[in-house]
């Protein structure tokens, strides 16, 4: 009986090493999502638990501090630390059943403020009534919200490729040693 042995195909240095890259590059990229999904989770809901509420921010009115898809997250406060210069999370005046974040410009006669966006050239039109604060900006988490923001604006393709794009790192399985291209380099098997 004859045997034929199958010729094996030789795979150049450099093109061994590309998918060594690959692997390593893959490997980062969805330790990396993996992380920042849930350091993102933990930062935006923690605050939560202790009576805190996260806000979307959802225009552009407070660039460049705040930008459409970052989260917020605010502590409950009184109007009496809604003071000049600061941000203020209030029930919308101009528009009821929404919120608004701002800078407070002044205190009004008639116990009101008077509420301006840093990208508005113009004071809001609505002076703010005092019992209309819920709170202070008090953290950020960029970024964080831009799913959120993307619903808001009919955004369905761009939300549909992140999902999924982020869903792919998410289930790419971690490369070990053993896991990699090379493994069978020199006559070595795996076990």
């Amino acid at each position: 009986m004859t045997t034929h042995s199958l010729p094996v195909a030789i795979v150049p240095t450099g093109l061994r090493r590309l998918g060594r890259a690959a692997w390593w590059v893959t490997d980062i990229a969805a330790r990396l999502m993996r992380g920042l999904v849930v350091f993102f989770l933990v930062a935006s809901l923690a605050p939560v638990l202790f009576g805190w509420q996260s806000q979307v921010v959802m225009s552009g009115s407070m660039m460049p501090a705040l930008r459409p898809g970052d989260v917020v997250i605010v502590e409950p406060t009184g109007a009496d630390q809604a003071v000049p210069g600061v941000m203020v999370l209030v029930d919308n005046p101009a528009r009821p059943d929404s919120t608004l974040i701002h800078r407070v410009v002044e205190h009004a006669p008639g116990k009101a403020l008077i509420t301006k966006g840093d990208a508005n050239k113009d004071i809001d039109s609505t002076p703010v009534p005092e019992s209309s604060v819920i709170g202070l900006p008090r953290l950020l988490v960029p970024y964080i919200g831009l799913p959120a923001l993307w619903l808001h604006e009919h955004r369905y393709g761009l939300l549909a490729l992140t999902g999924l794009a982020g869903l792919a790192l998410m289930f790419v399985p971690s490369v070990t040693k053993n896991d990699r291209p090379d493994s069978y380099r020199r006559g070595r098997r795996r076990r």
